[in-house]
């Protein structure tokens, strides 16, 4: 009996342990308009900025702790509650204190849809999904993509070189050239299909796009993702 116990624990929190890594995640922007040196803090992560606007990618705890410093002293502690799969916008001040601003759906049919602070990329027309419209960032350039080529190549998990990737495409498009070398890296078959297909509508020159699917490892992944393009463009 106390073996059948241990048993049905284990595979409890096999299954908890499951449930947790494929309930989504969620994204967290803040902004604060004051002038001063801040540093915002969630739970063990945290970013800095100049312009006054913090970004949290891929946040897992729905329910994590926000801790704003300024100068190096706390100024706001708050536990928030994050929608799973969506991107919560907030604002702090030291005169108003802490504000909700908006929830926004982070896919559209499937696909990443928002930029880089409050607005979607995909044109507003049902069914459209051409990719970003002209109000979104500009392309990476060279310099910029050298870095970040160098800041992938360092990984040493597939996992984390594919987090780096779509966080940079999320804050600047690219050139089709650019997605090749980003999924030439990447060594597993599975992983270049999913960089590939994520970072479609993020790419300039989508005329160009098909010509990621030469460097696929594996032959049957260059059909699938000429039949995702074709999908995009209907």
């Amino acid at each position: 009996m106390k073996k059948l116990f241990f048993l049905f624990i284990i595979l409890l929190q096999g299954t908890v342990s499951f449930a947790q890594n494929t309930r989504g995640t969620a994204e967290l922007f803040i902004e604060i308009p004051d002038r001063g040196n801040y540093v915002v803090y969630l739970d063990d992560e945290f970013a800095g900025s100049s312009k006054g606007r913090f970004r949290f990618y891929e946040v897992r705890n729905s329910s994590p702790t926000v801790v704003v410093m300024k100068d190096n002293a706390e100024v706001f502690r708050r536990r928030i509650n994050l929608p799973i799969n969506a991107r919560f916008l907030a604002r702090y001040s030291t005169r108003a204190g802490w504000r909700n601003i908006s929830t926004l759906n982070l896919y559209d049919r499937g696909q990443y849809a928002l930029d880089n602070w409050d607005r979607a990329i995909f044109n507003d027309r049902p069914g459209s999904g051409q990719g970003p419209t002209k109000n979104f960032n500009e392309v990476m350039t060279p310099d910029e993509f050298k870095q970040l080529l160098s800041m992938v190549n360092r990984e040493t998990w597939a996992d984390e070189q594919l987090k780096l990737i779509k966080i940079a495409l999320k804050n600047s498009m690219m050139t089709t050239d650019q997605v090749y070398e980003l999924v030439r890296v990447l060594k597993l078959g599975g992983d270049q299909l999913e960089l590939a297909k994520y970072a479609y509508p993020f790419i300039a020159d989508k005329k160009n796009a098909m010509k990621i699917a030469n460097v696929f490892r594996f032959s049957l992944d260059k059909p699938t993702f000429f039949d995702f393009i074709a999908k995009q463009n209907n």
